[in-house]
């Protein structure tokens, strides 16, 4: 083959690889050497191709970062490398320097990614505006540059690569470029420079503009079934039986599959879930993500060690067990709260021990070293590394830049021994026989297309920046079909809804035939002990109790022992009348006490109202001759709760009163604590009228006091759990 550029453009699984493979091959077979150019997850993927076509020598797999490297290195201009986090901590000592101390790392990583972008498609600053936050991003791009000195970041590399003398050494005989969806202007002009030099065999999804392909290969059939499950536990079930199914060995009724032939595709949210379910069902799932330093056992702790909120979770890591297991009990986090938390369980020397640990000194450098000698970390350097950057930024308070910057630290890719769950981005130029994807909804497999924060789309049609691309380009439907397309066999599983309601489908599914058990916990027979529920024969404490009794008849029994907390007397009513005299000094309760004196002489507080079958327990009672007034007293800000469906004591109440010889009027108040009464109507209610709100009431008081003289109190689950603080104490023995 001739030294030139050959595009390859065609859709997702059109056989783009396979036809690149073939060509290299060839080369081989010529005793060639090879450079293949791809994204760094797709090196396994590459090299088991290769290997199922038998020994090969020759073919070395490339990133575009790694080319661009030797090529500068080979050339005798390599300078120091500035990492990814060097970048972001650069940019951060320049938004200081300029803008002053407040700034966040998380504004640094924005104006990073922004200059790493015009960098990308090489725009220096000045094609930036000088006004608003583009100004901004322009004086910045500015002083980094200065910052930087001599040393080379990733775009640098690209850069410089395109200006060298190209001295390839060993030559290869050809070079594929593969598995990207598009190309950058920069990375075009290198490879058709190169392409002066040796074949260049470069395939696409989307050709640039000017660049005729020599072949277009179209689509290939794909066994492709959507199934619809029930919601997203019935979905990972589903998935995990079909995957025992599928490495099964015939002879078991399986089908024989290998992990390396199958593929699941899966939200990043979703992997950690079934991880979990792995052991149960005895599948070598491993996580496909990329993975950071603070995902490791070492990174944990020392993440631990910055949270700025700690938790009883990062002490516990950090060996302050203790504080660490009754904060963690209690679900604080925070300084203060662990702080008051040790003053009150005599915990405080384990807390002083905790802060000091934290505390930098005068040399934080070597404070750094020997916290980490400390918390156990063999390979210091890379977090070292990063505190050295931490302290270039801001050196009085380096620990949230240290974290930062961590966060973002990745680890290099390890091989995958199992089946690998991955997320989308990483299973882009990468296929397998069979390939499972869970969540085929609308929203879950996106680009995140929008439009940028610095440079709006219309000034990206401008001068210079015209070289930026658009961000709104609408690639979604190709990357859901680059999704749906990564095996000879796809199956697309979604839940047709979950807690939040409904979901909408990329393609409407059909409900799959049921698989057989896949693990113990199916396969066997298992009952689940359920406790009795607890039962009682005493009479109700008060009408309230019986509303609620409606709701969950275990949290009203729970109630009356305690467990939980109930219908309390009003926060600042419940002073009253014994108080009386001390609120009367308070500077703020006492002039509200005296400017509503005429309600307050003569009203009885919590008055309890004993009947046949249930009692009342009226909050506030006054008697004026044959009128009375009936009082609902509320905590501050609380607003009126009279309605029929939350509140029954008032309205039973009034009824009776009006069945009374004793009684002409009632009237019917409610007040909030420090506010004035207010009337819930401006007329009486007056002897033998009816009052529609305890007709109302009345089935539903006949049915919980069925329930309750029945002597049985079970749970209910309902929407009123999420107010509930029994923490599911009635489901923990059922699960």
């Amino acid at each position: 083959m001739k030294p030139g550029l050959y595009p390859v453009v065609g859709p997702p699984a059109s056989g783009k690889t396979t036809w690149a493979l073939e060509e290299a091959l060839k080369a081989l077979g010529r005793r060639e050497r090879v450079w293949w150019v791809g994204l760094p997850h797709q090196r396994p993927y590459l090299y088991r191709l290769l290997a199922q076509r038998g020994a090969f020598l020759g073919l070395e797999f490339l990133s575009f970062q790694a080319l661009y490297y030797r090529v500068v290195a080979e050339a005798g201009r390599l300078r120091p490398l500035l990492p990814g986090a060097g970048r972001v901590a650069l940019v951060g000592e320049a938004l200081r320097t300029l803008f002053g101390p407040q700034v966040a790392p998380g504004e640094a990583r924005l104006f990073a990614r922004a200059i790493a972008e015009l960098k990308r498609f090489g725009l220096p600053p000045f094609a930036l505006p000088k006004e608003g936050e583009a100004g901004r991003l322009r004086r910045v791009y500015f002083l980094y540059e200065r910052l930087k000195g001599k040393a080379l970041d990733y775009d640098d590399f690209r850069h410089l690569a395109g200006k060298v003398p190209l001295r390839l050494f060993p030559r290869p005989g050809l070079v594929v470029v593969d598995g990207f969806r598009e190309i950058g202007p920069l990375d075009l002009r290198f490879l058709r420079r190169l392409a002066q030099e040796v074949p260049v065999l470069l395939t696409l999804e989307l050709l640039p503009e000017g660049l005729e392909p020599i072949e277009e290969l179209p689509p290939r059939p794909i066994r492709r079934r959507v199934y619809a499950l029930a919601n997203p536990v019935e979905e990972s079930r589903y998935l995990l039986r079909a995957l025992k199914r599928a490495l099964a060995p015939k002879e078991l009724g399986g089908e024989g599959l290998s992990p390396e032939e199958i593929l699941v595709v899966a939200p990043e949210g979703r992997i950690p879930g079934l991880l979990v379910l792995k052991e149960e069902y005895g599948l070598p799932l491993v996580d496909g993500r990329e993975r950071a330093l603070a995902d490791t056992e070492e990174g944990e702790r020392v993440l631990a060690l910055l949270n700025p909120f700690p938790t009883g979770r990062d002490l516990l890591a950090l060996g302050f067990s203790h504080l660490g297991r009754k904060a963690l009990r209690l679900g604080l986090a925070g300084e203060e709260a662990l702080r008051a938390l040790a003053e009150r369980e005599g915990l405080l020397e384990e807390w002083q021990a905790f802060c000091a640990l934290r505390v930098p000194g005068e040399d934080p450098l070597a404070w750094g070293e020997e916290v980490l000698e400390r918390l156990g970390v063999s390979a210091k350097e890379p977090f070292l590394a990063r505190l050295r950057l931490a302290l270039r930024v801001d050196r009085v308070n380096p620990l949230p830049w240290w974290r930062s910057l961590l966060l973002d630290e990745t680890l290099p890719p390890e091989p995958e021994q199992g089946l690998p769950l991955l997320p989308p981005l990483r299973a882009t130029g990468v296929r397998a026989r069979r390939v499972y994807v869970l969540e085929w909804l609308a929203g879950r497999y996106t680009l995140g297309e929008r439009e940028d924060y610095f440079l709006l789309e219309e000034l990206r049609e401008r001068g210079l920046l015209q070289r930026l691309p658009r961000r709104l380009r609408g690639l979604d439907p190709l990357f859901q079909e680059e999704m749906a397309s990564r095996g000879e066999e796809v199956f697309l599983l979604y839940p047709e809804a979950g807690p939040s309601g409904p979901y909408a489908p990329l393609e409407k599914g059909e409900r799959p035939e049921p698989l057989p058990p896949a693990s113990l916990l199916e396969a066997l027979p298992w009952e689940p002990f359920t406790p009795p529920s607890p039962r009682s024969q005493a009479p109700p404490p008060h009408l309230e109790v019986l509303r609620r009794y409606r709701e969950c008849p275990f949290r009203a029994y729970a109630e009356r022992f305690g467990l939980w907390d109930g219908e309390k007397e009003a926060l600042g009513w419940h002073l009253l009348p014994k108080e009386l005299a001390r609120l009367k000094e308070d500077p703020e309760v006492g002039p509200w006490l005296r400017a509503h004196q005429d309600h307050l002489e003569g009203m009885a507080f919590w008055r309890p109202w004993r009947g046949k079958r249930y009692a009342l327990r009226l909050d506030g009672v006054r008697r004026e001759g044959k009128t009375l007034h009936l009082y609902r007293l509320l905590p501050q800000g609380k607003s009126p709760d009279l309605d029929p469906k939350s509140r029954w004591t008032e309205w039973m109440a009034l009824e009776a009163l009006l069945q009374r010889e004793d009684v002409d009027r009632v009237y019917l108040w409610t007040w909030t604590w420090l506010e004035a009464p207010r009337l819930q109507r401006q007329t009486p209610y007056r002897r033998d009228q009816s009052v529609p709100a305890a007709k109302e009431i009345h089935p539903h008081l006949e049915e919980a006091l069925r329930g309750w003289e029945a002597g049985v109190f079970p749970p209910r689950p309902g929407p009123h759990c999420y107010t509930c603080s029994l923490g599911d104490v009635c489901r923990k023995e059922a699960l």
